[in-house]
């Protein structure tokens, strides 16, 4: 998901230095290669071989970069420790594929290590790293500012990771950016895990080249928050499959249970009924979700007027993602202004303050008609989505839940020690993904390469592997209610959620780097 948009204006109010003179890299640097240029369109493919490196920061520069966030800067400092190598960062393009399996363009950030401490040099291990949705179109993962949209996530990455010695490849994902894409295929595994294969293919073409040259150690980590949770799941299926080489994964407070929200929206009666804080952002979300399903397998609906009104329908499709804020667009009439229509039957049964979050039928997203079929639908052909079994041993006839269950990630099982992490009280992403996709790869074969799920909101106990992460936790809860936030919301839990994860992955890599 995108920064919260608390969180946000702590950042705001709590910043202690202004990014100026963060302390170029005095190392030794290669002559840069004059750059090569590839527009074959070939997946995995690096558009411009060197790619332009955006940022160079010595190890002064990266504790002054870090500053520039506040007290989160201060916190992340605590966690990540002293940096040991300065940070190149790098911006690159490659070739991919959209949803429809047509080609497109990426880009996304190659952050490498630099300096002479042993830590940064010699064969280093390379971690992916997949960020959370995004309604904003400008993701640009090399920004590591505080006003950038993921520019906390990538600030952490960096003091995380790369500082440490490590290499990452963060892609933007296809339809951000400079992408030649004009929609995000959410949720989208088969097109996300090729995403991630192909930024993954083309970062690797220029280490060599780079103004500092790294090598990886041909290790290869995969971690990811939220959507990038999902996505680091699907591409460690993906990876699987195809043979190449994970030596561990870490995604976290993912959807991988793809199917079971849904499914209970639409097979347990009532369901719809009991929405709440519904806000322009989640709007757009569920439009930019309903395109990515129809791009990857062209029979949600004939026209898109079988879903939205009439007077939205014709650019619903290419709405998202919008660096117009979501409240913005609905104020100009470009995005409606209610998720439900008020004749969703039952609506007129409940309180005159219930009825209010439903909007009247040509200005509410989705029609009525469109989930009618689904929930029919689903009483005539019931999914089991909560099975630790076999959640996925139905055959729905609608388009729709169809969509969600193709992308459902319980369908392998996985062969190399991977820890999912998430939060209890996440209502964001529903830990339940986390539980049930834990006990269906238990019930079919994964191992004891398996690690239990990790909450890291709950107590540390007597020799606790996890203890920095959850103490993580407990610290950025404690800064969002010193700032006058509220812990327990949906945004900035799940935010917590990330940053004490992002810790327990580093400490679960560790082991195998």
């Amino acid at each position: 998901m995108t920064l919260t948009r608390a969180l946000t204006a702590i950042v705001a109010a709590l910043l202690t230095t202004n990014l100026s003179g963060c302390g170029g890299d005095s190392s030794s640097t290669a002559s840069a290669a004059p750059p090569v240029t590839d527009n074959s369109g070939v997946r995995g493919s690096l558009i411009v071989n060197p790619p332009p490196r955006v940022l160079s920061l010595d190890t002064s520069g990266v504790t002054a970069q870090v500053a520039t966030f506040g007290v989160l800067g201060t916190q992340l400092a605590g966690v990540a420790g002293a940096p040991r190598c300065g940070i190149d960062v790098h911006h690159f393009e490659y070739a991919t594929v959209g949803a429809a399996g047509e080609k497109t363009t990426a880009s996304g950030a190659l952050m490498v290590p630099t300096g002479s401490d042993p830590a940064c040099t010699g064969s280093r291990p390379l971690m992916m790293y997949a960020h959370g949705s995004s309604e904003v179109h400008g993701v640009d993962m090399t920004a590591l500012t505080p006003q950038a949209p993921y520019g906390v996530t990538s600030i952490e990455i960096a003091a995380l990771f790369v500082a440490q010695g490590w290499i990452v490849i963060a892609p933007n994902y296809a339809g951000y950016d400079t992408s030649t894409l004009n929609y995000h295929s959410h949720h989208i595994a088969d097109q996300e895990s090729k995403d991630m294969i192909d930024a993954l293919a083309a970062a690797r073409k220029s280490f060599a080249k780079l103004q500092h040259p790294v090598t990886d150690n041909g290790k290869l980590f995969l971690t990811g928050h939220s959507e990038g949770g999902y996505v680091t799941m699907a591409t460690l299926r993906a990876m699987q499959q195809a043979g190449i080489a994970v030596t561990a994964a870490a995604p976290s407070s993912g959807n991988y249970a793809e199917s079971m929200g849904y499914e209970a929206l639409v097979g347990t009666p009532g369901a719809l009924l009991s929405i709440s804080d519904v806000v322009p952002d989640d709007i757009l979300k569920y439009a930019m979700q309903f395109t990515a399903w129809q791009k990857a397998d062209g029979d949600l609906y004939q026209s898109p007027t079988e879903i939205y009104p009439a007077g939205y329908a014709p650019t619903m499709e290419t709405i998202g993602p919008n660096d117009t804020p979501a409240a913005t667009l609905v104020a100009q009439g470009r995005l409606p202004a209610f998720l439900l229509a008020n004749d969703e039957p039952g609506v007129a049964a409940l309180s005159p303050a219930r009825q209010a979050l439903f909007g009247a039928p040509d200005q509410s997203l989705i029609k009525t008609s469109f989930l009618q079929a689904a929930i029919a639908d689903a009483a005539a052909n019931p999914c089991p989505a909560t099975s630790t079994t076999e959640p996925l041993a139905c055959t729905p006839a609608n388009p729709v839940r169809k969509a969600w269950h193709r992308n459902d990630l319980r369908t392998f099982a996985p062969t190399v020690p991977l820890l999912m992490c998430g939060g209890h009280g996440d209502t964001e992403v529903d830990f339940a993904n986390t539980t049930l996709t834990y006990a269906y790869f238990q019930n079919h074969g994964a191992g004891s390469s398996l690690l239990a799920p990790l909450d890291v909101d709950s107590a540390a106990t007597a020799g606790d592997p996890w203890t920095a992460a959850k103490a993580a936790f407990v610290s950025a809860r404690n800064a969002v209610i010193a700032a006058g936030g509220d812990p327990s919301s949906t945004d900035n839990y799940h935010f917590l959620a990330q940053a004490a994860c992002g810790v327990a992955a580093r400490d679960f890599f560790k082991t195998f780097q």
